[in-house]
């Protein structure tokens, strides 16, 4: 028996199987099928929080049925993509059309979600709700709940655009392996850290009107303007200070297309730094421990796209190089 052939036949087999249907299987397939799950995951976690708060919609100036309609689609494009993660991941099931099908579906009910929860009702707010709560002033008042709107498309571009952006990914690695080559993701990885850059100018304004208007903490209750939760002030400040500062030195990388190593551990410092200062201390300490998972989850994507950018864009450069 020919055991080297049959060895040289089985080998044959498998990479058949891996061009099988013009899908490519390597590992950086594998990785990109790994953080399309959890992403999708988050994606339907944050819908499933926010239509919890309007699971009974009630008569409301704003329509809490919207809302509740635009969380249930939220909820059902995560579930897709999970799906369609989980599909891949175990039984190698999918192809580009699903994919393509999936990218469609998240960006119809993607935008849907966006307008409504992070424009249209926040927006609404400011302009209707003319009162602040004391100590605020009224002017205090409108600045915290425009860094609070910012601060939602900061972190909710990075959710839901984080998740279309691996999905694209899967689809060029379902047709042939296609990559759209190191300058596109040199741009992907620009964006993303000026995205962290932008959160992090809109953390430390919150923060320092609130320590105008509070003074130092810790405030009770906690002061609520999604996604930013501010307990001690002087924590927000600093954790928009690391982001800054992270997100600025990611674009430097990009642009002089090399450190990728550091953008790998100072994303692992900024992550854990925003967990500790605007995740759990507002979570525990103020009370609000229900949202640890929302607010656990955008800070994983929004620092996640830099640091999954960043490594792309390195082995687009390897592989070019």
């Amino acid at each position: 028996m020919d055991v080297a052939g049959r060895e040289t036949d089985i080998i044959d087999d498998i990479e058949d199987q891996k061009v099988q249907r013009g899908t490519i299987w390597t590992r950086r397939f594998l990785v990109a099928i790994s953080v399309f799950t959890l992403y999708s995951y988050l994606v339907m976690n944050e819908g499933a929080i926010r239509s919890t708060q309007v699971a009974t919609p009630e008569p409301a100036a704003f329509s809490e049925t919207l809302r509740l309609v635009a969380s249930s689609g939220e909820v059902l494009f995560g579930l897709a993509g999970f799906l369609m993660g989980i599909a891949l991941l175990l039984f190698r099931f999918g192809n580009k059309f699903v994919t393509l099908s999936w990218m469609g579906l998240a960006f119809v009910l993607g935008w849907f979600v966006f307008s409504v929860w992070v424009l249209a009702f926040p927006i609404w707010n400011l302009v209707n709700v003319r009162t602040a709560p004391e100590p605020l002033t009224i002017q205090q008042f409108d600045l915290l709940r425009t860094m609070s709107l910012f601060g939602g498309i900061f972190w909710c571009f990075a959710l839901q655009g984080g998740q279309f952006m691996v999905g694209n990914v899967i689809r060029g690695h379902q047709d042939q392996g296609k990559t759209r080559g190191e300058k596109y993701a040199q741009i992907r990885l620009i964006m993303w850290s000026l995205n962290i850059s932008l959160s992090g100018i809109v953390f430390v304004i919150a923060g320092s009107v609130a320590s105008v208007a509070y003074g130092p903490g810790p405030l009770e209750p906690v002061q609520a303007f999604p996604p930013i939760f501010i307990v001690y002030p002087g924590l927000t400040i600093a954790a928009g200070i690391i982001q800054f500062l992270f997100g600025t030195f990611a674009v430097s990388a990009a642009i002089m297309r090399r450190m990728f190593k550091t953008v790998t551990v100072f994303v692992a410092f900024s992550y854990l730094f925003s967990l500790a200062t605007i995740v759990w201390t507002p979570a525990f300490l103020g009370g609000i421990a229900p949202a640890t998972t929302l607010l656990a989850g955008l800070c994983t994507m929004i620092h996640g796209n830099v640091a999954y950018s960043a490594s792309e864009y390195e082995q687009e450069l390897l592989a070019e190089s």
